[in-house]
């Protein structure tokens, strides 16, 4: 019996839980700038925090030379809404920063490929319409090591790109669901 209440707690606890997790606003969506093209998805906890994950394709390399290639990156942000003002319409305006980390496998300088792993900062805003659309401009600067192969020797470099291209603005658009 004592194993059934407590089984039974625990669901009827899950189910508070997860109701309150779906009630929070959530979008997905796009994003575009000179460096790459990606997916995004924001879940907010409250009114004023929200987690972002990004999964892109990094294109910055194929605008600098001839010779370069697509890379790929996953990113993970927390980010605090610090200001928002809301219209009369029902429309809302956020700005937020937060920091976050990112991994990928994409091009440095002088076109070597590898592995990149690193610190990530967000800082932007973003318009939510009532309609159900939002669209944002941030940048998003990134700290962090690029390990390439070259000549069977591994070298471990500061990842220029991560700070070149994170200063570069990026646009948003997302569906609110």
């Amino acid at each position: 019996m004592k194993k059934a209440v407590a089984i039974l707690g625990g669901i009827i606890m899950a189910a508070l839980f997860l109701s309150e997790a779906f009630a929070q606003e959530r979008s997905f969506g796009g994003t575009f700038s000179y460096a790459g093209t990606g997916l995004d998805y924001m879940h907010f906890s409250d009114s004023r925090h929200f987690a972002q994950y990004q999964l892109r394709l990094e294109t910055g390399s194929l605008f600098w030379s001839d010779q370069g290639n697509l890379g790929i990156s996953a990113s993970a942000f927390w980010n605090t809404v610090f200001s928002q003002i809301e219209s009369r319409n029902g429309n809302l305006v956020r700005f937020y920063a937060g920091p976050g980390i990112s991994i990928g496998y994409s091009e440095d300088i002088r076109n070597l490929p590898g592995i990149f792993f690193g610190l990530k900062g967000s800082i932007g805003a973003e318009c939510s319409f009532s309609k159900g659309v939002s669209i944002s401009l941030s940048i998003s600067p990134m700290f962090g090591g690029h390990f390439s192969r070259k000549d069977s020797m591994v070298n471990m470099r500061l990842y220029r790109y991560g700070l070149c291209y994170g200063l570069m603005p990026e646009a948003g658009i997302r569906y609110i669901f």
